[in-house]
């Protein structure tokens, strides 16, 4: 009754921001000793760059707008960071869903409550359109990888970061061979699949985390420069709108953890179900 409802974000920070609002209303909360749920390994998920990669960045804005009032700058060099590597390490699918993660945030709260049904599916029929995306059996369902999987050893001193750093933004530049769209260069555990490795490489199968199959990663050059271009637009709007993006968030909050507003999103459902 004193917070109100959880908010309208699926998965990912609704809990966060019960927890801050507890803490702004004066109730604390605390870890028990002696007490555990299962839950599947870290390890064994994808989610950093699968569907919930959209969840992910577009409630941890929402959450940081409700709660945060440092500068943005720390946030947006972040993302502008996950986003490079993801694009090097030929993940496009997740920098296009973030994309709409990022338009979905600066659309506004109501927004968000607009499509709380829809925004799963849409994130997954755009990942579909991305061979990094697509599931396939096993890499024995390709032919033959071209080059010879070794164990890469991460670089840790500032000038091996930099000549890895520097060799593989060369290579993105470079017109990628479409012979590797058609026989990868290298199939490689989700472990390896290190920016390191996979920025130097035009094609390459990646296991999934959960061991059902493995991706067929392919470097595109043109595509990545579009993404490229679509999220340096979108963290220029964030940039430029974040602020004003506090004040529209925290005056919508009382709206948006109502029980009548729950209630009516609830029933429009259950109606348009018949």
């Amino acid at each position: 009754e004193e917070l109100g409802q959880p908010l309208p974000l699926f998965i990912k920070w609704d809990d966060a921001d019960y927890g801050l609002r507890a803490g702004e209303h004066g109730y604390g909360t605390v870890t028990m000793p002696g007490t555990a749920i299962w839950h599947m390994a870290w390890s064994d998920k994808d989610d950093a760059i699968d569907w919930q990669a959209y969840f992910h960045l577009r409630n941890r804005l929402v959450v940081s707008a409700l709660h945060w009032d440092a500068p943005i700058k720390g946030l947006l060099a972040s993302s502008l960071k996950a986003t490079i590597k993801h694009l090097m390490c030929l993940e496009y699918s997740t920098v296009a869903i973030q994309n709409k993660a990022l338009a979905d945030f600066l659309a506004g709260p109501e927004h968000i409550f607009s499509i709380l049904e829809s925004a799963l599916p849409e994130v997954r029929k755009m990942r579909s359109e991305y061979p990094d995306a697509v599931v396939l059996p096993g890499a024995t369902s390709l032919p033959r990888p071209t080059g010879r999987t070794r164990v890469h050893k991460p670089p840790v001193s500032l000038p091996a970061i930099g000549f890895r750093l520097a060799r593989g933004v060369l290579h993105q530049l470079r017109q990628e061979d479409p012979q590797h769209h058609e026989r990868p260069q290298l199939n490689i555990p989700t472990q390896d699949a290190r920016w390191f490795l996979l920025c130097n490489v035009d094609g390459v199968t990646v296991t999934t985390a959960d061991g059902r199959g493995v991706v067929y990663r392919q470097r595109d050059r043109a595509k990545m420069f579009a993404l490229l271009r679509t999220s340096l637009r979108q963290h220029i709007r964030l940039a430029r709108k974040y602020n004003r993006m506090r004040k529209v968030y925290r005056d919508a909050l009382p709206a948006l953890s109502s029980q009548q507003k729950w209630e009516a999103v609830l029933n429009s459902e259950v109606a348009a179900r018949g």
